[in-house]
């Protein structure tokens, strides 16, 4: 049995409604690129996010084909202290003073609504979107999202992600307590793990796909048999 506490990289992306008995309920298929989900924003606000994020969508294409692992996984450190640790909040006032240059004033109005927000009022303006939407507005360093919008797209992916990680691994221990494995929870766990961006996969461990299932093989075969099928529908 692998520790649960090994599950902490798990996010959002893996729908919830997967929690059942069934590995062929595994979202193999979903797209990274989600931009029309955004429930929580609409009309023109929502056209001109959407533009933004097809824009971020190829910038971090481009980057993600230019770096390697390694190179990756120290950016997303970078950015994330630069929008959410030490460098963050040492240069708050920086931060809020910060406005986008631009006369469009639905960008102005969400750049104030960002910033009251990471100040304890009123609501996250990205609350709603999909963690890949999220991960598109946090590590676009070329963008024009302020830093606390950034911040704020972060703060929401990480409440999305403690969400998951809480249902994943009460499903991790309910499986095995059931079954004395986790097969199916792991063949998630890879599905889940095979859909992220590189710059996201770069801040896992080394070779987490064999780690998860050093105690359970038989998951990566079931994976692997699944993508297979998956990658033949798709053909």
């Amino acid at each position: 049995m692998i520790d649960t506490t090994s599950l902490t990289h798990l996010t959002h992306k893996t729908a919830l409604t997967t929690v059942e008995k069934s590995t062929s309920a595994t979202p193999l298929n979903s797209s990274l690129k989600e931009l029309d989900s955004a429930s929580a924003i609409d009309g023109a606000t929502f056209s001109t996010l959407s533009r933004q994020l097809s824009s971020s969508a190829a910038r971090a294409q481009a980057r993600d084909s230019s770096l390697d692992f390694k190179s990756l996984r120290s950016l997303a450190n970078s950015i994330s202290d630069k929008i959410a640790g030490n460098s963050y909040h040492a240069n708050r006032k920086l931060h809020d003073a910060e406005i986008p240059d631009t006369d469009d004033p639905a960008l102005l109005e969400r750049a104030v609504q960002a910033t009251s927000f990471k100040n304890g009022s009123g609501a996250n303006p990205f609350a709603g979107l999909s963690q890949d939407q999220l991960r598109l507005i946090m590590y676009d360093e070329d963008s024009d999202f302020t830093i606390n919008e950034r911040s704020a797209a972060y703060s929401e992916n990480y409440a999305q992600e403690q969400v998951w990680k809480r249902a994943i691994c009460q499903r991790y221990t309910d499986e095995y307590n059931e079954t004395g494995k986790s097969t199916q929870t792991l063949v998630m766990l890879l599905a889940h793990y095979d859909q992220l961006p590189p710059i996201e996969k770069a801040q896992y461990p080394a070779h987490y796909a064999a780690l998860i299932t050093s105690d359970d093989s038989s998951a990566m075969d079931i994976f692997n048999a699944l993508k297979s099928q998956s990658d033949i529908q798709e053909a």
